[in-house]
């Protein structure tokens, strides 16, 4: 295997330097004419940099430092190098103390000192830039400064440049420079050629890149950027490849900008003003569509010009950020978040899926310096803005009977109402079933009984599908009570099946059932003393209720009040006969007021009629128990020929008997 190039993360040895110096251009790093040259250090040029370091009188400390690392031979190297020579007063200022440096990894942490010091290629003080980064022998990048003619070196001064040498040029500073301590922290995996990050990739991915030349694995021969953590190989050329670097975050635009795959979300967020605010403190938690969820969703940012159309944009992105750092592990399933444009987030977790509204999590926790991104693969559209139960009803599309009846009834604008109000809306199918037609509600009374029929749809207060239980009542706007059952199959109210839950609105919520609600008949109150009431019905020609089965003992009770035409009652000899019994029960002369109350002692049935329309069948009956009169035995009669008229007087004793019996009967019930 050729590992060309390779460098360790944090420390790369002097032949890689060697082969860069090779690719690069000479880079002027200090500008001599700005220097104080005191002291006064005198080079021989024909010596290499150990020599006239040790000639100088102030680098003891450097020279005893290099010997003890080993380094002496490497810098007396063909090189060229350019040293940046801290003095004896800098390594006393910087407590090294050579002594402790004794096992193998305190003598790597020294030689990791020392290389930072060195710059592989001769380069003498000329056209310095201030900002201007090189990679030092130990690897690590240097920065350099220039205010006011003076040049630094991270926190060093130089203090004397361009003291030549035969294998390059040292330029004296005032303190030891000491290598940056690799970030370990939370971070982002950048490419400082490429200035994209590795989305996803850990800090050990990040330091474990390394450019191959014909490498064998498996039996294959590869070439390109391998990477010994992940196992992933990519063809980019050796200069990114060796260009990764783990580093601490950046905002969330600018890290978006980094991954190279929300191009058209960065684009959206600039066209809708939310760049600024998204570099904000925050933090935030930001679910971020990719370019192909922005291609799929057909979002077309030169469509969104005026003010409305930018505010519809900055609605939809601020649909995707949640206030507040969320982390994966914080997600539960069913969970519920508020985004910035005050909408609820529902997120779902199946078998290691993240879905949030609809959209899958692809890449979670991507961090960033004000919070984290979460990438998603759709375009998160934010619900329509919610209007009040009618408005909402008319939207449906399945409640345009529902809406009529409203209209009709005269109660649109009470649903309109703050409320809340809790409907159970019927569809158009459930109205045609119901056969409801609304022309035939013309009078107040019959808009009356429509608005309620209406109102018994109608729960004052919000009762969402989660607070109903089985067995559950719950009094409507009519005053009739709503009867609930919930199993594991359906959620019915009175009967009528809920076949879509919570649908909210501005003022309540809507649950739409199959089937049109009947309010329960109005219940009467009884006479005191009467154990059932029959009364006219609304035609006039018809008792409200023409058979009763009542038991031995009760009392029914026949009463109306200035009813339109006059009725009474009156028994009949038996079922169908249009003519009052002799003798028989009766209330007395038809009236619009009667109050006729019987007391039935007995198993028998009575059959009544109104004699002003028995023709038009006005007719009743009540069953007394079992219904059927008991019929005494008759008493035996001795036969005697020898008195003459004595059975033609027995049968006229007999006729007066029963008349005096059904007369005595009369006066029982009527009293």
């Amino acid at each position: 295997m050729n590992c060309r190039g390779y460098k360790h993360p944090y420390k790369r040895g002097m032949e890689n330097h060697r082969a860069m110096y090779n690719s690069k251009v000479m880079i002027a790093l200090l500008m001599t004419a700005s220097l104080a040259l005191s002291p006064i250090v005198v080079a021989d040029d024909a010596q290499d940099i150990p020599t006239n370091a040790v000639n100088t009188g102030i680098h003891d400390s450097l020279v005893a430092a290099l010997s003890h690392a080993d380094l002496v031979d490497t810098l007396s190297g063909e090189g060229p190098f350019t040293v940046f020579a801290p003095t004896d007063e800098a390594f006393a200022a910087a407590g090294i103390d050579l002594s402790t440096f004794d096992t193998d990894a305190e003598n790597a942490t020294l030689t990791d000192i020392l290389l930072y010091h060195v710059y592989f290629g001769a380069v003498n003080a000329a056209d310095v830039t201030d900002g201007l980064t090189v990679q030092m022998m130990n690897g690590d990048d240097a920065t350099f400064s220039v205010t006011n003619g003076t040049v630094m070196v991270g926190d060093a001064t130089v203090t004397t440049a361009d003291v030549m040498a035969s294998n390059g040029v040292i330029h004296v500073i005032d303190t030891v420079l000491m290598p940056p301590v690799p970030y370990t922290g939370v971070g982002i995996c950048y490419n400082s050629v490429t200035h994209m990050i590795a989305a996803g990739s850990t800090m050990e991915e990040c330091n474990s890149y390394m450019y191959v030349e014909n490498y064998t694995m498996g039996g294959q021969s590869l070439t390109g950027c391998y990477n010994t953590a992940s196992h992933a190989l990519t063809e980019v050329s050796q200069t990114i490849c060796e260009s990764y670097t783990w580093t601490a975050p950046v905002d969330i635009p600018t890290s978006a900008m980094a991954t190279g795959i929300h191009t058209s979300l960065v684009a959206a967020l600039s066209a809708a003003n939310l760049v600024t605010a998204l570099q904000a403190d925050g933090p935030f938690t930001v679910f971020a569509p990719t370019d192909a969820a922005f291609a799929a969703a057909g979002i077309d940012l030169s469509a969104f010009v005026t003010d409305e159309e930018i505010a519809t944009l900055a609605d939809i992105l601020t649909y995707h950020v949640v206030s507040g750092q969320v982390m994966s592990t914080d997600l539960s399933d069913g969970m519920t978040a508020t985004a910035l444009n005050g909408d609820d987030l529902t997120f779902t977790i199946s078998d290691g899926t993240v879905m949030v509204d609809g959209a899958m999590v692809t890449l979670a926790d991507v961090p960033s310096s004000n919070g984290v991104i979460h990438v998603v693969d759709a375009v998160l559209m934010p619900p329509a803005d919610l209007v009040d139960i009618p408005s909402t009803a008319i939207s449906t599309g399945i409640h345009t009977s529902l809406v009529a009846a409203l209209t009709a009834a005269n109660l649109v604008s009470a649903l309109q109402a703050d409320g809340p109000f809790t409907v159970f809306a019927p569809t158009d199918a459930a109205f045609t079933a119901a056969g409801i037609d609304l022309d035939s509600f013309v009078t107040d009374e019959e808009i009356a009984t429509l608005a309620d029929i209406l109102t018994y749809h109608v729960v004052a207060g919000q009762v969402l599908s989660t607070d109903l239980t089985d067995g559950m009542t719950a009094t409507a706007l009519n005053g009739d009570t709503l009867d609930f059952t919930v199993s594991t199959d359906a959620v019915t109210v009175s009967g009528a099946t809920v076949t879509l839950a919570d649908v909210l609105t501005t003022n309540g919520v809507i649950h739409v059932i199959d089937t049109v609600l009947m309010p329960p008949a109005d219940v009467v109150a009884l006479p005191d003393g009467c154990d059932y009431l029959v009364s006219v019905d609304d035609t006039g020609y018809a008792f409200d209720h023409t058979v009763l089965n009542v038991a031995v003992g009760e009392t029914v009770c026949w009463v109306w009040t200035d009813s339109a035409m006059a009725h009474n009652v009156a028994e009949i000899a038996e079922e169908g006969d249009t003519m009052r019994m002799i003798g028989g029960l009766y209330s007395g002369a038809a009236a619009t007021t009667v109050d006729y109350r019987l007391t039935f002692d007995e198993d028998q049935t009575f059959n009544y009629v109104c004699e002003p329309h028995a023709s038009m069948d006005m007719a009743g009956k009540v069953i007394v128990g079992s219904g059927v009169e008991a019929v005494p035995e008759p008493v035996p009669v001795e036969d005697s020929d020898a008195t003459p008229g004595f059975a033609s007087s027995l049968a006229i004793v007999s006729i007066l008997g029963a008349v005096l019996i059904a007369q005595r009967r009369n006066n029982e019930r009527s009293d």
